[in-house]
C-alpha cells in the first residue's frame, strides 16, 4: 500500500517537472520567434528606407537630365559660372534642388531631404576642349552623407546593396575595396572628377552621361553651333536674322511691287520688272537706288502745297524736308507775290 503510495507521489513530481520544461521550451521559443519577427520587421524597414532613397534619387537625377537638355549647349560654351543666373541657377556647375523647382524641373512639394543619404547634391561635369563646340556635358547627382551602420558606423553593405537594387540599374556607389571609383553598372567615374573632396565610401551616386544626352547632336532651339548646312534648305516662313546676311550667290525675290504704289512696311524690299529693286518708304514703293535725296517747295501762305492744292513734300520723307545726310539746297524762288499766291521757295536735298 505504502509503496503504491510513494510511485504514484513520484509520478506526479514527475510529470510537474515535464510541464516545468514545457513551459521553459515555450517561453524559449516565443521569444524567438519575437525576436525573429522583430528582426524580419527592422529588415523589412530598412528596405522600405532603401527603396524610397533610391526613388527618390531617381526623380532627382530625372530633373538633372531635364537641366542638361534644356542648358547643356549653354554650359558647353560657358566662360562665366553665372552664365544661367537670369534662368535662376547662381552656379551652373552645382544647380540646387531649390532653383530646379524654381524652373519648375522638379515639383514644389518635391522634399528636399531623404533617409538614408540626407540629401542630394548636384554637379555638372564638362570633357574635352571646353568651352567651345567639342566640349561635352555630363552630369552626377550623389548623396550627402554615406550609408552608414548606426551602431558601428562602418559602411552598411547591406542596405547599400538594397539601395543599388532598388535605382532600376542607375545606381553606383563608392565601396571600401575601390574608394577612387564611383561605379555602378551604367557608369563609372573617377572619385573625385571635380575639384574638390572625393566622396566618403558607402555614398551612393546616379549619373546623366554622354550616351543619355545623345540628342545633343541634333539642332535645337536656341543651340549655339553653326549647321553648316551643305545642301538646299526649304522654309515656309519668315527667316528672321540677327546679324549680317552674306550671300555668295544671288538673291532672287518672287515678290514683286509696282513703283509708287502703296506698302506696309518701310524698310522692305521688293523688284518691279521696269524700275528695278524697290524699297518701301514712307508707305510707297520707291526706287531703292537714287542720287540725292528729292527736293520740296514751301509756300509762305499754303505751306506745303500749291495753289491747286497738290502737295508739294519731298516724296521721300513725306514733309518738306531733307532726308538724314543730305544737304538743303535752294533752286528757285518766285518772289514776294501779293495774297493768295504768296512767296514759293523750291528747294534739292543733295547727298
Amino acid at each position: 500500500m505504502q509503496s503504491t503510495q510513494k510511485k504514484a507521489g513520484r509520478r506526479k513530481a514527475s510529470q510537474r517537472g515535464l510541464g516545468l520544461l514545457e513551459l521553459m521550451l515555450a517561453a524559449i521559443v516565443a521569444t524567438l520567434v519575437a525576436a525573429w519577427g522583430a528582426g524580419a520587421l527592422m529588415t523589412r524597414m530598412d528596405e522600405a528606407a532603401a527603396q524610397s532613397s533610391a526613388a527618390w534619387m531617381l526623380s532627382v537625377r530625372q530633373a538633372l537630365h531635364s537641366y542638361l537638355e534644356r542648358y547643356g549647349p549653354l554650359i558647353a560654351h560657358a566662360e562665366d559660372p553665372a552664365v544661367l543666373s537670369a534662368r535662376g541657377y547662381a552656379d551652373w556647375s552645382s544647380p540646387q534642388l531649390h532653383e530646379l523647382k524654381a524652373d519648375a524641373l522638379l515639383s514644389q512639394g518635391f522634399p528636399e531631404a531623404v533617409s538614408p543619404g540626407g540629401g542630394a547634391v548636384l554637379k555638372v561635369l564638362r570633357q574635352g576642349v571646353c568651352p567651345g563646340p567639342a566640349c561635352h556635358v555630363e552630369g552626377l547627382v550623389h548623396s550627402k552623407l554615406p550609408i552608414l551602420q548606426r551602431s558601428s558606423g562602418q559602411v552598411d553593405d547591406y542596405m547599400v546593396a538594397q539601395w543599388l537594387m532598388s535605382s532600376k540599374g542607375w545606381g553606383a556607389a563608392v565601396h571600401a575595396r575601390h574608394p577612387e571609383w564611383i561605379q555602378g553598372p551604367a557608369f563609372r567615374f573617377g572619385n573625385p572628377s571635380w575639384s574638390g573632396p572625393a566622396l566618403a565610401p558607402g555614398s551612393v551616386a546616379m549619373a546623366v552621361t554622354r550616351e543619355h544626352l545623345r540628342e545633343f547632336e541634333y539642332l535645337r532651339v536656341g543651340d549655339l553651333r553653326n549647321p553648316d548646312f551643305r545642301a538646299d534648305a526649304s522654309i515656309a516662313g519668315h527667316v528672321q536674322v540677327g546679324a549680317d546676311l552674306s550671300l555668295e550667290g544671288y538673291l532672287q525675290m518672287e515678290a514683286g511691287g509696282v513703283m509708287h504704289q502703296a506698302c506696309t512696311q518701310d524698310g522692305v524690299f521688293t523688284r518691279d520688272a521696269e524700275k528695278g529693286l524697290l524699297m518701301c518708304r514712307n508707305g510707297a514703293w520707291r526706287a531703292a537706288s537714287r542720287a540725292g535725296g528729292g527736293g520740296f517747295s514751301i509756300n509762305q501762305f499754303r505751306g506745303c502745297a500749291n495753289s491747286s492744292g497738290m502737295a508739294t513734300a519731298n516724296p521721300l520723307t513725306g514733309s518738306c524736308s531733307c532726308p538724314p545726310a543730305t544737304y538743303l539746297v535752294q533752286i528757285s524762288d518766285s518772289g514776294p507775290h501779293d495774297f493768295p499766291e504768296g512767296r514759293t521757295q523750291g528747294y534739292l536735298c543733295v547727298d
